[in-house]
């Protein structure tokens, strides 16, 4: 059996985010919620005044595509003012991914400047992935 989650690893102006799950798919559900917690407004998710967005990112390297859905997590969150709760739909190709991701409009704390692709990785650890992407904030 295969842990997944998260932990953050404190860089002078980075984080480090090591991410683990037992498919490449809970690495990005993983992603999305250490974003989430890294950017969130304190607000309760309401289900109720849920927002929608679909994300459509095309690259051949998974550690490339989890360090796009990290920046347009960012970006959301910066234009829009979205917090992200959950993925709702996902589909992960060879090229790239499409997902729909679920979340509220609140006061996101914009931390993330962007991702940095120093020691970005992506690959099988075990029965699952692993992951490490570094954020500049």
């Amino acid at each position: 059996m295969h842990d997944d989650g998260y932990r953050w690893v404190d860089h002078t102006a980075e984080l480090e985010l090591e991410i683990r799950g037992g498919t490449a798919r809970a690495v990005f559900a993983e992603a999305l919620r250490a974003f989430a917690e890294l950017a969130g407004d304190g607000h309760m998710p309401r289900h109720a005044g849920a927002v929608w967005r679909e994300i459509v990112l095309e690259a051949n390297e998974r550690a490339v595509l989890l360090a796009q859905w990290l920046d347009e997590l960012a970006y959301l969150a910066e234009t829009e003012d979205l917090v992200p709760e959950a993925i709702e739909a996902f589909d992960l190709a060879d090229s790239g991914l499409r997902a729909t991701v679920r979340g509220h409009t609140g006061r996101p704390r914009n931390v993330i400047k962007g991702v940095t692709y120093h020691r970005l990785s992506f690959a099988r650890a075990g029965d699952g992935f692993r992951a490490t992407v570094i954020l500049d904030v």
